[in-house]
């Protein structure tokens, strides 16, 4: 049962982001929802809205978190590959640097599939995913890299191809390829991982699947 933890939400207004905001709502926490759009996200006992620009200095993100005295943080943010760069990259990595800066020590990355292990990337079963979106992929590679060498206790969900498809509540882990996967399953594997602690360090690479996603998140590997 959850302890109703203080939850730093990046990129709330995502297609994962809201779901995953609705999944730490349900689990009993308090978000501090954050996108550029903020105005975009209803307010509630639960809920602090809280306008967060990626293109700002370090300096902002850090003040930012730092009066939020926050327990974690989830990252969801993406440019769609707009701009891949500022947010994918270095915006990861701001929010990374912020949470250290301030004691966080917690942390959960929405990554990519195989996208923390770029030595995978050329065998054939994963290939024609990687050169589709290559440079998205080397970008998702610098912010994973960065967290992994950050220190701070890290989650990375890293889904196959996401599915507007309702969501199942199971999933598998580390399959032999991609393959697609709800976004409701993404989202709530990214909210579940604030309360499990089994869930520190590791790399998760996740599809639709049949293991309930509790379990598929605790089962040694």
């Amino acid at each position: 049962m959850s302890m109703g933890k203080r939850i730093i939400l990046v990129g709330a207004t995502g297609r994962v982001g809201a779901s995953a905001l609705a999944n730490l709502v349900k689990a009993g926490h308090e978000v501090v929802a954050c996108a550029r759009g903020a105005s975009k996200i209803q307010a509630s006992q639960q809920v602090e809205p809280l306008t967060l620009d990626l293109h700002n200095p370090l300096s902002q993100v850090t003040d930012a978190f730092r009066k939020r005295q926050a327990d974690a943080v989830v990252f969801t943010a993406g440019s769609r590959g707009k701009d891949i760069n500022q947010i994918d990259a270095l915006g990861a990595m701001k929010t990374i640097e912020a949470a250290k800066k301030v004691g966080i020590t917690r942390y959960i990355m929405l990554g990519a599939m195989y996208a923390a292990d770029w030595l995978r990337w050329e065998q054939p079963q994963v290939k024609p995913a990687i050169d589709a979106l290559a440079d998205y992929y080397v970008t998702k590679n610098m912010a994973d890299q960065y967290l992994i060498g950050s220190g701070l206790d890290y989650t990375i969900i890293e889904p196959g191809s996401l599915t507007e498809q309702k969501g199942t509540g199971t999933i598998q882990v580390e399959p032999d390829g991609p393959g697609p996967i709800p976004i409701p399953d993404v989202a709530q594997c990214l909210a579940d991982c604030v309360d499990l602690p089994q869930t520190i360090g590791r790399i998760y690479n996740i599809t639709g699947g049949s293991t309930p996603i509790t379990q598929a998140l605790t089962e040694k590997r």
